[in-house]
């Protein structure tokens, strides 16, 4: 819940007003110019682009109850250039495979390649890194942020701390209702295995994206392999739809799928990684007051069409870092242009209405597509007859029925 205005005085027998020009005078010995609420990827992405700039040196916290001491998950993400996070980047790929019931693609990236970064590297490094350079961090739940005039006071356990801004990550304290019918809500859910065989079964030059050999059952279904070495990968069963999976339906795909595709009987899985992302058109707002701004999945960087978020974050890392040092307020990015929106929107009204489309939607915009041209697409930084060109290449009708289903009746 939050809260606007000056802390006001508050007179009463009992002396609450002691009370609050006491906490007010803790508040700003305990002041920060940066606090972050949330400490995941988007809250270490952004604290350790400030350290790298002219930000360097202003006082910063981190306030989460987790420690981030366990490998949770796995960050993937493709890109042509140099990202902050290179030194850790676990493997990379030049070629993908893409592998459908009938036919197989090899997919030449370059100039991209296609990296992975553990969950627990990127800890590691982000709070060495962040530590030595005077990042605070604080093991606790924000449970208020209340906003004042010229600063925001943000309260965890108890106590209370004033910032300049406030970024707030904190995706589980999200009232997310999905619940409007004008926007699609869907869910990209997945369980994931790292195995090890005896034999060495896999080639690590190329890594499989999409494996549509796994039955659809009216919803979007793949898997995709990253083998780390010739023995050892990761196996992940992914599924796009609005509602999840029994557990088990999870585990006997990835079992069915390994021993009759991978050839695999005999293996250990040394890892397991699960995790739910929310796939959705709804815009979520970046200002939660005028010195609090949403960002991470709380701020909608995750892509609807397609769950990834990791660049995204360091981009936008980057560009509130930058608007920051140019106007003081990280308020003024760069806007994506709203025929992505649209984009978004088709597609999650195909797997929303027909996901069992989703193989054959993606299968012709692989086959008839260079993959460069989709990663444009998905990286919102094509040119319009580049777009054009790709929308050109897809099955016409689904796409025409979705935009006249979303603009004849606002409704999904």
């Amino acid at each position: 819940m939050q809260q606007s205005g000056p802390i006001s005085p508050i007179t009463s027998p009992n002396g609450v007003l002691i009370e609050r020009i006491q906490l007010y005078s803790v508040v700003m010995q305990q002041r920060y110019d940066y606090i972050l609420a949330g400490g995941g990827a988007a809250a270490r992405s952004l604290a350790y682009q400030m350290i790298s700039s002219p930000l360097s040196g202003r006082r910063i916290l981190i306030i989460d109850p987790d420690p981030k001491l366990n490998n949770d998950r796995t960050w993937c993400f493709w890109s042509a250039d140099p990202t902050p996070f290179d030194p850790i980047v676990h493997r990379r790929w030049s070629v993908l495979d893409f592998v459908a019931e009938d036919f197989v693609l090899q997919l030449d990236l370059a100039p991209y390649d296609y990296r992975v970064i553990r969950g627990i590297d990127f800890y590691n490094h982000t709070t060495r890194t962040l530590k030595a350079a005077g990042v605070h961090f604080l093991q606790r739940r924000v449970d208020t942020i209340e906003q004042h005039t010229d600063h925001t006071v943000v309260t965890a356990d108890g106590e209370a701390y004033a910032g300049d801004w406030v970024f707030d990550s904190r995706w589980d304290a999200v009232p997310y209702r999905r619940d409007n019918p004008r926007y699609h809500y869907l869910q990209q859910h997945f369980l994931g295995w790292v195995i090890r065989a005896d034999e060495a079964p896999f080639d690590t030059t190329r890594a499989t994206l999409f494996d549509l050999r796994t039955p659809q059952d009216g919803m979007f279904r793949f898997v995709y392999t990253l083998p780390f070495s010739a023995s050892e990968a990761m196996v992940e069963y992914t599924v796009f739809s609005a509602n999840l999976l029994p557990p088990q339906e999870y585990r006997q795909a990835l079992s069915t799928y390994i021993e009759s595709h991978l050839g695999l009987n005999d293996y250990r899985i040394l890892e397991e990684e699960s995790c739910v992302i929310p796939m959705t058109d709804e815009p979520f707002p970046r200002a939660a007051g005028e010195r609090v701004m949403c960002i991470g999945t709380r701020g909608g960087r995750v892509k609807a069409s397609s769950g990834y978020a990791f660049l995204r974050i360091q981009h936008d890392s980057a560009a509130i870092v930058r608007s920051l040092i140019e106007s003081g307020s990280p308020f003024h990015g760069r806007r994506p242009a709203p025929r992505y929106h649209t984009f978004d929107s088709l597609l999650l009204q195909i797997l929303y209405r027909h996901g069992d489309l989703g193989a054959r939607v993606f299968s012709n915009l692989f086959r008839r597509n260079p993959v460069q041209r989709i990663f444009r697409l998905l990286d919102e930084d094509g040119s319009l007859g580049d777009n054009i060109a790709l929308m050109s290449t897809v099955q016409w009708w689904p796409f025409v029925k979705a935009w006249l289903k979303l603009r004849l009746t606002h409704r999904v």
